[in-house]
């Protein structure tokens, strides 16, 4: 059976951070525990995967890997604004 997404984690002190990348839609949703940080639809989430100029996918098919370092330049990024209310 194919993949329906493909999920990256980032954990830091006693956060968790989970990107997953929808690949029927193109959304690319970004969590802490069950808390919706950011939700990207198309062409937006392509443009923030492509951003990276990581394998042959152009944004549309990422790998694990790719959404991995999206995930970690986000949570650095974010971290600087306080990443979400939760603590």
């Amino acid at each position: 059976m194919k993949a329906q997404s493909v999920i990256a984690v980032v954990r830091f002190a006693t956060r968790e951070v989970l990107a997953e990348f929808h690949l029927s839609t193109g959304r690319l949703v970004v969590m802490e525990g069950s808390e919706v940080i950011d939700a990207l639809h198309p062409p937006d989430s392509w443009m923030a995967l492509a951003s990276l100029n990581h394998g042959d996918g152009w944004g549309t098919r990422p790998t694990v890997a790719d959404l991995h370092q999206f995930l970690e330049r986000y949570v650095a990024a974010k971290l600087r604004f306080g990443l979400s209310s939760a603590e």
